[in-house]
Order: C-alpha cells, then sequence, then structure tokens
C-alpha cells in the first residue's frame, strides 16, 4: 500500500449536503378511482429544492395526483411542524424496493413493524422469519 490511499479521505464532509425533511400536498384527480378532489400530506427527505421537486414531480405522474404545494418542513409553521405525515414512498422490508405509502402491507404479526410491497414479498418474510 502506498502513503497516497491511506490519506484519501472516504467523504469529504465540505461535499455532504444533508437531508432535509419536506412536506407535499396533492390533490386526487378526476382520473383517481379514489375520493376524487381529495387532499393529502406526505412527507419525504431530499437535500435541496431540485432533488425535492424531481421526488414530488415523480410521485405526482406515477399516483396520477396533482401537486398543491411542496415546502420545507421547517418552513411550513403550526399545525405542520410538529405532527408527522405517513412517507412519500417507503421501503419494503423484505425486497428493499420503493413504493406508494398507500400501498403497504404491514406484517400481520404485532411484534413485528415490517411493511411490504407485495404480498410475495409479506410471505417471503413470514417464511424466514417467522416460521
Amino acid at each position: 500500500m502506498n502513503k497516497e490511499s491511506n490519506d484519501e479521505i472516504a467523504f469529504k464532509e465540505d461535499d455532504i449536503l444533508p437531508y432535509e425533511k419536506w412536506l407535499a400536498a396533492f390533490r386526487n384527480g378526476s382520473s383517481s378511482e379514489i375520493l376524487e378532489g381529495h387532499e393529502f400530506l406526505r412527507q419525504f427527505h431530499a437535500t435541496g429544492f431540485y432533488e425535492a421537486y424531481d421526488i414530488v414531480a415523480s410521485f405526482a405522474e406515477k399516483s396520477q395526483v396533482e401537486i398543491l404545494w411542496f415546502l420545507e418542513k421547517r418552513e411550513c409553521g403550526h399545525p405542520y411542524v410538529n405532527s408527522n405525515y405517513p412517507e412519500l414512498e417507503s421501503l419494503c422490508t423484505y425486497c428493499n424496493g420503493f413504493f406508494s405509502y398507500r400501498d403497504s402491507i404491514p406484517c400481520p404479526y404485532s411484534q413485528c413493524s415490517s411493511i411490504f410491497c407485495s404480498k410475495i414479498c409479506l410471505q417471503d418474510h413470514i417464511a424466514l422469519k417467522h416460521k
């Protein structure tokens, strides 16, 4: 090993951007099967405005909902700052894939807090962890 490889920093602290919690408000569109015009809030993490915009726009396109607004949670004021909201997208405990929060399937075992994107992932989880 040469000296140069020992002196390299794994992460440059000045280049790491902190993640901020954001809130986004949506409205179900006319093509939605669920409560046309229904408004809902979701929270998510992003490093800045442009990343937040990409996340919100992608979610709105996939879910066919209308974006009402999105803002850093700390800038929202009362009562938004002190409340928790469902995540914009969740991470499947079994396959590590992202999916819409409203499509989540919780583990039926009360001591387990895992959530899944499909019944297949749930069945595989139960077979490996609970049986």
